[in-house]
């Protein structure tokens, strides 16, 4: 009946069949979609948290490089308000005429002579060049105005100009009184490239100064020349001999360059760099967010079919539901009746194989239990049964009783001896406190005399010291007032003084730009046209220098248009075309430029945190395997936590019973058990096939031996150790030991052992 109703139902049965089918590849289709997308999104995730870290990184070193600018150029700044250079920048961006500039900048010299130069000229390589004394009188006063510090100025129509030193005389002084076999190198003025005008400014600075080749040359000299080394050694016609380290010299010129480099170039490189690298990183951390938000657009919307589909698949389910139980509940119905008559045949011929022993058995036991209730002993057996059982009870109460006696007796005897103990600790605790109280009742009786002394000694210290400060205060007070008047006069002199010369010097310049303007005028004179041209109104309002303006621009445009060049548009359209050819090859090289950068700047943050993520796991390593080995404790320490790459690491050290020492300062087992414990926490973040250790125990003691031994057999589970040792317990713990010892001669001969148990 049930396989004829399955033969009805089968035609139905293939088409839901089919229709199941199609709707699970489908949703295996949707399943293996949605996979594959949020694989492709955890990588973009993933892709993206990498930029952010790596913008996070970049604005850190951003600002680390911003202040790292402003602090450089604040310290170049103070550097040069010392050294006159803010001061020298003033000048020259007043606008002042016939200021050539700072002695070191005139002149020129050859690199193995600039030290003994510059030490021969000192401080007057910062003097400042200008034309006349005007000049440099207008520049003090302009200096004094804005308060911008001091310079010396020296004037070429002044400078030597009234001096008793003549260079003619010197260079035939020098010539007849100095051999230059004796190590002299020349006259400090020979060696350094000047403009002839600079001449007497030059004479100046290095006045009879001659250059000798070592200290030891120079003395010959010492009070005779002023005289210099190439190594710096300065020594005075008078005697005094000036020399030591030139690290950090007072002057911050040097001849043709500045002393001091420019270190805020390469920060602010760097800072343009990083700039670009983090708008890129940003640009791309963008991209990647709008890449994220079409991913998940894209995965709702499979997430929304996927829902779909399955509930199309319940609603299938639902609706062949009825066919597909009836056919698995037929089918199961099937296999079970077919199981059950399996069964029940089996079970039938095994009953009839054991019925007939068993039979036979239920006779013979009838047989005996007749026997048995004839006998009269049982009423007997079973009276004993019960006083026995009666025995047993009262045996374990007596014994129940006897551990409760046992244990109150314990108990009270432990109470009596801490009793004990407590009356003496209390008998030594009074007479401690008594011992106390008499030294506390001493201590306090000389306490009070000591005081009494004190507070006598205090109020005579006090009275004094009201009685002097009373007196300073007046001294002070009629000090302060002489000073301030003193310095007030003084200050009224210079000033009167100062007011007067430059009154003096303004007087002159005026009759000498008076006296020349006269000259011109009677020049010019003459060389006006006669009759006079005529000249309008508004020409006369506007004034001569317009009209040289007018003429200087009208010659220039003429000077332009001069000569013209008839291939000129043929030649700006090829022109053109190249820029805008090589526009669009920058504008390539620009884009590779950029991804590069972000690119290692990404790699940069990949590999910082690869680093931290090994130096942390064996940070934990080191840490475990040192406390094994030395019972101590010890970590590893990075020197720049904030940028580890570009620091060192420190093993930090701490056995047992000793402080905290360096690597330098322990001993050689000490070294030994740190340099091993770093190097198994190294195996063990990145374990190697195999490890050969040469003699690293020869260092340690035996108990050091045996729990390196203990550890380099827990480390074989997981690698291959070949260990040179000869010590007996490193000997002992290894799986097999292989002898080798020295012949006869110079050869070595292997000696096979056992295998240890």
């Amino acid at each position: 009946e049930l396989d004829s109703d399955q033969k009805s139902d089968e035609s139905a049965n293939q088409k839901v069949h089919l229709e199941i089918n199609n709707l699970n590849k489908e949703w295996d289709n949707i399943l293996g979609l949605i996979s594959i997308k949020r694989e492709e999104f955890k990588n973009l995730l993933n892709e993206k948290g990498i930029q952010e870290r790596t913008r996070y990184r970049l604005e850190k070193e951003q600002a680390k490089l911003q202040n790292d600018i402003a602090r450089l150029e604040s310290r170049k700044e103070i550097i040069y308000e010392s050294r006159g250079t803010s001061a020298l920048t003033l000048l020259l961006e007043s606008g002042l005429d016939g200021i050539h500039g700072p002695v070191a900048k005139l002149g020129e010299v050859q690199e193995n002579y600039r030290i003994a130069l510059e030490v021969a000229a000192g401080s007057r390589l910062g003097q400042i060049v200008v034309d006349n004394d005007r000049i440099a009188a207008q520049s003090i006063d302009l200096l004094k105005r804005k308060k911008a510090g001091r310079l010396t100025f020296l004037p070429l129509n002044k400078i030597l100009r009234n001096s008793q030193y003549q260079p003619d005389v010197f260079e035939r002084s020098v010539a007849t009184n100095l051999n230059p076999n004796t190590g002299l190198i020349g006259k400090a003025i020979d060696l350094i490239k000047f403009d002839p005008i600079y001449k007497n400014v030059f004479a100046y600075v290095f006045g009879e100064t001659v250059v000798f080749g070592n200290l030891s040359s120079a003395r010959s000299q010492l009070g005779i020349k002023r005289a210099v080394t190439l190594e710096g050694e300065l020594l005075e016609k008078s005697g005094a001999m000036t020399g030591g380290s030139l690290n950090n010299r007072a002057f911050g010129l040097s001849f043709g360059r500045v002393n001091d480099s420019d270190d805020c170039d390469p920060l602010k490189y760097r800072l343009l760099e990083v700039g670009e690298t983090l708008g890129n990183c940003q640009k791309k951390e963008n991209q990647l967010i709008k890449k994220l938000e079409n991913f998940r657009n894209e995965l709702s919307k499979l997430e929304q079919k996927k829902a779909a589909l399955d509930a199309e698949r319940v609603t299938s389910q639902r609706s062949n539901s009825p066919l597909l139980e009836r056919q698995s509940l037929r089918k199961k119905r099937i296999e079970d009746l077919l199981k059950s008559k399996k069964e029940k045949l089996s079970q039938l011929e095994s009953l009839n194989l054991n019925i007939k022993p068993l039979e036979v058995d239920l006779l013979n036991l009838e047989k005996e239990e007749k026997i048995i209730d004839k006998s009269s002993d049982s009423t007997i057996w079973s009276e004993l049964q019960k006083e026995l059982e009666d025995a047993d009870k009262n045996l374990l109460s007596c014994r129940r009783k006897r551990d409760e006696i046992l244990n109150r007796q314990s108990q009270n005897k432990l109470a009596i001896d801490r009793l004990n103990d407590q009356e003496n600790s209390l008998v030594l605790e009074e007479k401690r406190l008594k011992d106390s109280i008499d030294t506390l009742a001493t201590a306090h009786l000389s306490w009070r005399e000591q005081n009494n002394q004190l507070n006598i000694s205090r109020k005579d210290l006090i009275n004094e010291q009201k009685r002097l400060e009373t007196r300073f205060g007046e001294q002070r007070h009629e000090r302060d007032f002489v000073e301030a008047d003193v310095a007030k006069k003084r200050l009224n002199l210079k000033e009167l003084q100062w007011n007067l010369q430059r009154l003096r010097d303004d007087q002159k310049n005026i009759k000498e730009e008076i006296r020349m303007e006269t000259i011109r005028c009677v020049e010019l004179e003459k060389k006006l046209p006669k009759p006079l041209p005529l000249i309008s109104d508004e020409i006369r309002e506007n004034g001569l220098e317009v009209l040289i303006s007018d003429l200087e621009a009208l010659q220039k445009r003429m000077e332009e248009l001069e000569p013209v060049n008839m291939l000129a548009l043929e030649e700006l359209a090829k022109l053109e075309e190249r820029l805008i050819e090589l526009q669009s090859r920058l504008q390539v090289l620009t884009d590779e430029r950029s991804e590069l950068l972000l690119r290692i700047e990404t790699v940069s943050t990949l590999r910082q945190e690869a680093f931290m993520e090994a130096f942390q796991a064996v940070d934990i390593h080191f840490r475990e395997i040192f406390a094994s080995l030395s019972e101590g404790d010890g970590h590893l320490q990075l020197e720049n936590p904030d940028d580890p790459l570009e620091g060192g690491l420190t093993l930090v050290a701490h056995p047992k019973g000793k402080p905290v020492r360096r690597l330098a300062a322990m001993s050689g087992g000490e070294k030994s058990l740190t340099a091993l414990s770093f190097l198994f926490a190294l195996q063990r973040f990145r374990p190697s096939p195999f490890y050969a250790l040469d003699e690293v125990d020869s260092f340690l003691d035996g108990v050091n031996v045996e729990r390196l031994a203990a550890l380099i057999s827990r480390q074989a589970e997981h690698a291959q150790f070949l260990v040179v040792s000869h010590r007996r317990p490193m000997i002992g713990a290894s799986i097999r030991t292989i002898g080798v010892t020295q012949a006869r001669g110079n050869h070595t001969q292997v000696v096979g052992l056992p295998i240890a148990a």
